[in-house]
C-alpha cells in the first residue's frame, strides 16, 4: 500500500506533467494514486476531458461527487461531458444542479481548496441555456442568457451578449468551458517538506593543533598527553623577550612588519638596529629604536614551562586557616540586667497620620549616659527600647486628580482602556476616546448604564458626566462608543445599536408579512432584512417594515401618546 508521502509525490508530479502540457503522462501520475480522494478524481476527469476522452471523464466526476456530493464546479464538468456526448437531458440536470450549488452567489472561489478557478453563477446559466437550444426551447434558452447577462462580472464574460446576438438570427454558439491546466493542486509548504533536510550539517574543522584534526563528532573530556601538552604549550607561548611599540612603524619590504603604537611584540634576535619579532603570527623585521623592553610577567610553573600570568596557579594542599572572630561581649547576669521600659502606648487613629513630635514640655534624654536602677551605665550597655510599630495606613479616597481606568466598548465588538482623571469634562474625555480609536469627534457618542438598569444611557452634557463619574468602583469605569454616521448609515445599522425605534408616520400594511403601525408606536427591532427594510414587533404584531418611517427611540423623552410594543 502506497504511503501518503508518495501519494503527495505522484500528486506533484501529476499536476507538473499538466503544466508542461503532458496529458497522459499526468494521467499515469493521477491513476497511479491509491484510494483517491474527489481533488484527484476531479484531475482525473479534467484530464480526459483534455484528451478527448469524454465517456470516462463523466464517470470520473460523477466517482468525484460520489465523494463530495457539494462540488459545484463538478457538476458543471460533468454536465459539461454529457453534452458532448448527446446527453442532453443528463447534461441539463447537472447544469441545473451546479446552479443550485452556488447558493444565490454571483461565483464560488476555489482557491483556498487549491483549484485556481471561479465559477461563475453567469457562466452556468450561459451552458444552461446552450442546452434548452439545442432541445427546441427558445423562450428558455432566452430566459437564460437574460438572466446570466445581469450578473456577469469579467470581460469575458461578453460571450453572453454575442450569444444572444446568435439566438436571433437562429445560430448555434459554443459553451464555455474550464481550461485544460485548471487542476486541485497540493499545498507548496507540504511539497517542500517531503524530503529531509539536515538543519544542523556536517562539522568541518577550520584549524586544530591535535593529532586527531579530521575528527567531528562528541567525545569525552581526556586530559592531553605530555607529548601533545608540550607541543600545544611551544604553539602557544611565543618565543622571545617581550617589548611594547613606541613609535609606529611602516613596512618597506616583505621582510619588514607594520606596528603601531602600543602593540606587544616579542623580540628573538637583534642585529645593527634592526629586531626579529613575532607579531600576530608573523615574523619580520622592525626597527629597535621602535621597541621598548618591558617586563616578563608571565611566571614559571611546574616543569620549568613558562606559564601565562593570566592563568591562575593550581590550588595549594592545604586551605588557609579561618580568621579568628571575635567572641560576643559578656552579657549582665539577669539580677544586674537594667529593668526594662514599656513600650509607648501607639497613637490613636487620628494622630497615626501626623508627623510624630515630642512633647512640648519634656527635654530629650541626654546622648552619653542612660541610667538604670543601680546606677549609670555607659552607652554600649544602655538598654535599647524597641521602635514603635507603624501606623496601619489609611485607605485613599477618590480624588479629582486620582486616575481612573475607563474602559470604552466599541459596538464593533472591541475595547480598549485609557486613562483619566476623575472629574474629567465630557469633551475632555471625548477627545481621548477620539484620539484612541483615531475617529472624528463629531462622530463619537459615549454612552453608561445606570445602576439596575440594562438599557444605556447616552452623555450628553457635563452634568450627566459627573453622575457618571460618580458611578466609579475601585478606580474603574465602564462606557460604550457608539458613532454617529449619516441617517441612511444609523438606520441600516439600527438592529444593531438600538433595540427599539419610534414610528415617524402612519404605515398600513399592504402585503401579508409587513407590519402596519401609527405614528408614535414603539416597535421592538427583530432582525435587519436590508438596507431599506426592517423586521419588528409592535402591539402583539411580527412584520417587515421600511427603515426610513422610523427613528432611534430616546426613552428620556415623554411618553405621552405613545404605546410600547
Amino acid at each position: 500500500m502506497a504511503t501518503l508521502k508518495e501519494n503527495l509525490r505522484l500528486w506533484d508530479e501529476g499536476v507538473a506533467a499538466c503544466d508542461r502540457g503532458e496529458f497522459r503522462t499526468a494521467l499515469e501520475k493521477f491513476t497511479g494514486i491509491q484510494d483517491p480522494s474527489a481533488k484527484i478524481l476531479f484531475n482525473i476527469g479534467t484530464v480526459q476531458m483534455a484528451l478527448g476522452q469524454v465517456q470516462p471523464a463523466a464517470k470520473s466526476f460523477s466517482s468525484t461527487l460520489e465523494k463530495d456530493e457539494h462540488l459545484s464546479v463538478a457538476y458543471f464538468q460533468r454536465g459539461l461531458a454529457n453534452f458532448k456526448c448527446g446527453r442532453d437531458q443528463e447534461g441539463l440536470r447537472d447544469f441545473q444542479e451546479s446552479y443550485q450549488r452556488l447558493r444565490r452567489n454571483a461565483l464560488i472561489d476555489y482557491k483556498q481548496l487549491g483549484l485556481r478557478y471561479k465559477l461563475c453563477a453567469c457562466e452556468v446559466l450561459y451552458n444552461t441555456a446552450l442546452v434548452h437550444f439545442k432541445l427546441g426551447q427558445t423562450a428558455q434558452c432566452k430566459e437564460m442568457l437574460l438572466e446570466a447577462q445581469k450578473v456577469k462580472i469579467e470581460p469575458r464574460h461578453n460571450v453572453i451578449d454575442k450569444a444572444l446576438e446568435c439566438l436571433d438570427r437562429h445560430q448555434t454558439f459554443q459553451p464555455i468551458e474550464m481550461p485544460s491546466n485548471v487542476l486541485f493542486r497540493p499545498a507548496t509548504s507540504i511539497i517542500q517538506n517531503l524530503e529531509k533536510k539536515d538543519y544542523l550539517g556536517k562539522a568541518k574543522v577550520v584549524s586544530s593543533i591535535t593529532d586527531r584534526d579530521d575528527f567531528s563528532g562528541f567525545e569525552p573530556l581526556r586530559r592531553p598527553k605530555e607529548s601533545q601538552a608540550k607541543s600545544l604549550d611551544a604553539a602557544l607561548r611565543p618565543e622571545g623577550t617581550p617589548h611594547r611599540v613606541v613609535r609606529d612603524h611602516a613596512p618597506n619590504s616583505a621582510e619588514e612588519l607594520e606596528v603601531r603604537v602600543g602593540n606587544m611584540v616579542f623580540v628573538a634576535a637583534q642585529e645593527e638596529g634592526w629586531c626579529s619579532v613575532s607579531f600576530n603570527n608573523k615574523i619580520g623585521l622592525v626597527p629597535a629604536v621602535c621597541l621598548e623592553e618591558v617586563e616578563d610577567k608571565r611566571g614559571k610553573g611546574e616543569e620549568g614551562r613558562i606559564r601565562d600570568s593570566k592563568v591562575p596557579e593550581p590550588p595549594r594542599s592545604k586551605p588557609p586557616q579561618p580568621p579568628v572572630r571575635p567572641s560576643p561581649p559578656a552579657r549582665l547576669p539577669p539580677m544586674l540586667m537594667p529593668p526594662k521600659k514599656a513600650l509607648p502606648t501607639p497613637p490613636d487613629e487620628d494622630s497615626a497620620f501626623l508627623p510624630p513630635s515630642a512633647p512640648p514640655n519634656r527635654a530629650p534624654p541626654p546622648l552619653s549616659l542612660a541610667q538604670g536602677d543601680n546606677g549609670f551605665y555607659d552607652n554600649e550597655e544602655a538598654p535599647i527600647s524597641p521602635p514603635a510599630r507603624p501606623p496601619p495606613p489609611r485607605p485613599p479616597s477618590l480624588s479629582a486628580d486620582m486616575p481612573v481606568v475607563v474602559k470604552v466598548h466599541h459596538t464593533d465588538s472591541y475595547t480598549v482602556a485609557i486613562r483619566s482623571k476623575s472629574g474629567a469634562t465630557l469633551r475632555d474625555l471625548t477627545v481621548m476616546v477620539a484620539n484612541k480609536f483615531e475617529m472624528a469627534e463629531d462622530v463619537v457618542t459615549l454612552w453608561y448604564k445606570k445602576e439596575g438598569e440594562e438599557e444605556m444611557t447616552e452623555i450628553v452634557k457635563d452634568e450627566d458626566m459627573r453622575e457618571v463619574w460618580a458611578t466609579v468602583r475601585e478606580g474603574q469605569l465602564t462606557l460604550w462608543l457608539k458613532d454617529r454616521k449619516d441617517d441612511q448609515e444609523s438606520v441600516s445599522a439600527m438592529s444593531m445599536q438600538f433595540s427599539k425605534v419610534v414610528a415617524l408616520h402612519d404605515y398600513e400594511a399592504s402585503e401579508p408579512g409587513d407590519l402596519g403601525f401609527m405614528e408614535g408606536d414603539v416597535i421592538t427591532i427583530m432582525s435587519q432584512v436590508n438596507e431599506d427594510w426592517l423586521e419588528g414587533r409592535s402591539r402583539g404584531n411580527v412584520g417587515i417594515f421600511p427603515a426610513g418611517y422610523v427613528k432611534p427611540w430616546d426613552k428620556r423623552l415623554p411618553k405621552e401618546g405613545i404605546s410600547c410594543a
